[in-house]
């Protein structure tokens, strides 16, 4: 049994709640010990393997429907349902990101 595909979604959790591979340059003033997180980037590379992850379950399937011999069944099955939980994390991610801006946008100054 492969396990990639399922490292690939606990890997994308850390990513998304813990970004600390991320780090591009110290913050300036008196937090210069601490680093800052783009987040732009770490949302880009979460989005990046949630979309090779389909694009894999897609080139496997493709492969099983025209006859390829090294492809079975219960492959094709569990690289399609790996790349579903990829999506399924991604979309609860975004539901909890829209949630805390509209809460954020909510609060009175």
């Amino acid at each position: 049994m492969d396990l990639s595909n399922a490292n690939s979604v606990v890997s994308l959790m850390n990513s998304v709640l813990a970004p600390a591979s991320a780090v591009v340059s110290s913050t300036a003033g008196g937090d210069a010990g601490k680093p800052s997180v783009d987040f732009g980037s770490v949302l880009k590379s979460s989005l990046d393997r949630v979309d090779a992850s389909q694009q894999k379950a897609e080139t496997i399937s493709r492969s099983f429907e025209m006859g390829n011999n090294d492809v079975d069944l219960h492959d094709v099955m569990l690289s399609l349902q790996k790349a579903n939980i990829d999506m399924q994390t991604a979309v609860q991610v975004r539901n909890k990101l829209v949630s805390a801006y509209q809460s954020i946008m909510s609060m009175s100054i």
